[in-house]
Order: structure tokens, then C-alpha cells, then sequence
């Protein structure tokens, strides 16, 4: 189907929709901060008992993530390069995980050794991290294991982290009593999905890709704003938590794909 003939087809919906029905009924479907779920928001008395044992990771496990390590560092062809070392961060080093929770693997390397671009430097690990995941959808107990090269200079925030090369804590997590502000969450959380929602329904405008890049970023600035803040349990964190759980960021994500991929093609065929 043409361009052409997809936007008369949407007018076409858009003019029968709205015919059968009332504006008061479309705008129930706005996601309302009450049914945003934050159950996975809690913490727990002990350390995820299939990645920890006495405080200390099961040999199983980090002999597992060793290898994962290694065959990634062979995949993005920097074998050769000096490591600062391979920790393990997040919910799954802390009391905070939950069943959406991922092995997030950090590989720490001074950027520099490659280039003084580090932002070139960045998007190439970015991209190839992409291709490790789509092409390898790794599990260790049941968990996701998500690989991430960072530049040695790069800010940290997490109050749980453990080297898996040393096996010890880096920085040890604390159990206390986190009063974490829910309502603001939810509030937050159901802002950015209806944003997103509407920029799905309003994709075929002409500065679809501006608003979609200021949504990005406007996320990203949240959450780094968050994490400096008041750290990994502040709100927008913990927002940015729920729109990744829910699959709103990969839905953000396969929106604009789906424009490009439009953009691009040419439906229309001459029959001779």
C-alpha cells in the first residue's frame, strides 16, 4: 500500500471512529496514574538467593558470567585491550530485584585507548551490545544477562556493586528502610506512557522525529537528573524502571523504526 493510499485509508477509519463514538469514552482510555503497576517497586530481606550465596556470588553463576564476558570482549574484537574490570551491577546487587530484573554485566575500559571520540567509541559498543542481545538472548537463572561496556570515567550510580573478576563487593548494599514516594512514580509513569502513546497516534506528522528525539531525551535527562540526585530508588529512576518493564521504552523504540522503515519504502507496483 502507497503512502498515499494509507493516509486516505486512516482519514477514512478516523471519520467512521469518530462517528460511532464519544470523545467522553477515548478519553478513558488515557492511562490514568492509579493503574500504573508498581509492584515490582520493593525490597527484600536477602540478596536474590539464585545469584547469592552467604553474600558471596555462587561459583556457578560467575564462572557464567566470566564466559559471557569473555566471548563478548571476542565479539566487539577488543580482546586485546586492558580491562579495569567486569562488575555486576543493579537490582540483581542489591535487595531490590524483581522478576523483571536483568544480570546487567559492566565491562570497565578507558574509552581512550581506542579514541578520543568517546562518543563514537560509545554508539559502536551501543550498537554491538544490540546485536549480542538480538542474536544471543542469554539466561541465567531465568534471568536476563545484559552486557554493557563502560568508560572507566563514566559516573556510577549504584549502591550495590561486585567484581566479578575479584569475587568481592566494590560496594556492598545496605539493607534499610527506603520510603519510596509511589504516587509520584505512578504520576510520572503514566505522563511519559500517554506522551509516547500520542506520539504513536500522531506518527505520520511532518516533525514526528523532532518530538520523538525531545521524548528521548527528555527521558534520559530524567533519569541521569534522578540517579544524581537521590540516587537508584529516586523517583525518576524508578520511573524510568517501570517504562522499561512495562515495555514503553521498547515501544518508543519500535515506533520510530516503524516510521523509518515507511519512510523508506515504496509500496507501489506497475503492473506492464
Amino acid at each position: 500500500m502507497s503512502k498515499k493510499e494509507n493516509n486516505k485509508n486512516l482519514r477514512s477509519w478516523s471519520n467512521r471512529y469518530w462517528l460511532n463514538n464519544d470523545i467522553s469514552d477515548i478519553l478513558k482510555e488515557v492511562i490514568e496514574p492509579d493503574a500504573v503497576d508498581v509492584t515490582s517497586i520493593q525490597m527484600h530481606d536477602n540478596l536474590c538467593p539464585n545469584i547469592w550465596e552467604d553474600e558471596k556470588m555462587n561459583a556457578d553463576v560467575r564462572k557464567t558470567l566470566l564466559k559471557n564476558a569473555k566471548n563478548f570482549i571476542n565479539y566487539c574484537d577488543i580482546e586485546d585491550l586492558n580491562f579495569n574490570d567486569i562488575i555486576l551491577t543493579g537490582s540483581l546487587a542489591n535487595y531490590n530485584y524483581n522478576q523483571h530484573s536483568d544480570l546487567d554485566v559492566h565491562i570497565i575500559l578507558n574509552f581512550n585507548l581506542i579514541s578520543e571520540n568517546k562518543d563514537f567509541v560509545g554508539d559502536f559498543f551501543k550498537m554491538k551490545k544490540m546485536l549480542w542481545e538480538k542474536n544471543y538472548p542469554i539466561q541465567i537463572k531465568s534471568y536476563d544477562v545484559e552486557m554493557y561496556i563502560q568508560d572507566s570515567s563514566e559516573p556510577h550510580h549504584s549502591t550495590g556493586t561486585y567484581s566479578i573478576i575479584n569475587n568481592n563487593w566494590i560496594v556492598k548494599p545496605v539493607k534499610k528502610i527506603i520510603n519510596i514516594n509511589t504516587g509520584a512514580v505512578q504520576l510520572k509513569s503514566a505522563n511519559i506512557m500517554n506522551m509516547i502513546d500520542d506520539l504513536e497516534l500522531n506518527i505520520n506528522e511532518k516533525d514526528f522525529i523532532d518530538k520523538h528525539e525531545k521524548l528521548k531525551k527528555k527521558i534520559k535527562k530524567m533519569r541521569q537528573s534522578g540517579l544524581e540526585k537521590n540516587g537508584e530508588f529516586s523517583v525518576e529512576n524508578l520511573t524510568f524502571k517501570i517504562l522499561r518493564n512495562s515495555g514503553y521504552l521498547r515501544k518508543l523504540a519500535d515506533i520510530k523504526t516503524n516510521y523509518i522503515t515507511n519512510e523508506l519504502s515504496l509500496d507501489e507496483i506497475l503492473n506492464l
